[in-house]
């Protein structure tokens, strides 16, 4: 009983070692709507606003985001993101484009250079220059976002595929906390 008890906490312990070694190959180079797919969450943002005609307004910021501004993204395998509202996304290239809807029709459309996406690393850049009535506007962001991986879900995952006999062998506190 003891040597299978070994064994199986042997493979558990190989499994969740070789889990966590291939999550830190993160090295993808290639941006692809694959990659895009998962929950972000902004990390670090640099960029500023300036207004012609009203240079009081005028802001810069280099650090940890506040506020709710593109802040976090969930973007789902079928074109459509939740951030706020949501909507329907694009990748082409490296032109992210995000297309936001009111009533069912498209009320915002953004367009984000991306400068870097991994499977766990995505650097985005906006940049805005309008002129109307009341003057020059310009808004430049420089975004990255970190992925979010549900562990407990991974967890599980590994923990469905032992054997009964072995779940039904251990507490289950004791199979969670290996």
């Amino acid at each position: 009983m003891k040597t299978l008890r070994f064994i199986g906490m042997t493979l558990l312990m190989v499994v969740l070692c070789l889990n966590f070694t291939a999550c830190g190959d993160d090295d993808d180079d290639e941006i692809t709507s694959d990659n895009l797919v998962g929950r972000w969450v902004m990390i670090h943002q640099q960029g500023y606003e300036k207004y012609e005609e009203m240079p009081n307004l005028n802001e810069e910021w280099n650090g940890t985001p506040e506020g709710d501004d593109f802040v976090n993204f969930t973007f789902n395998e079928d074109g459509t993101f939740d951030e706020g509202e949501g909507g329907k996304w694009t990748l082409h290239g490296n032109t992210l484009t995000l297309k936001y809807y009111y009533n069912g029709e498209v009320d915002e459309v953004y367009e984000l250079k991306v400068l870097e996406l991994s499977s766990s690393k995505a650097v985005l850049e906006i940049q805005i220059k309008e002129t109307d009535e009341r003057g020059a506007y310009e808004y430049y962001n420089k975004m990255t976002y970190q992925i979010v991986r549900d562990i407990r879900n991974e967890a599980f995952a590994k923990l469905e595929i032992l054997p009964l006999k072995y779940l039904d062998g251990h507490p289950s506190g004791e199979v969670v906390s290996r």
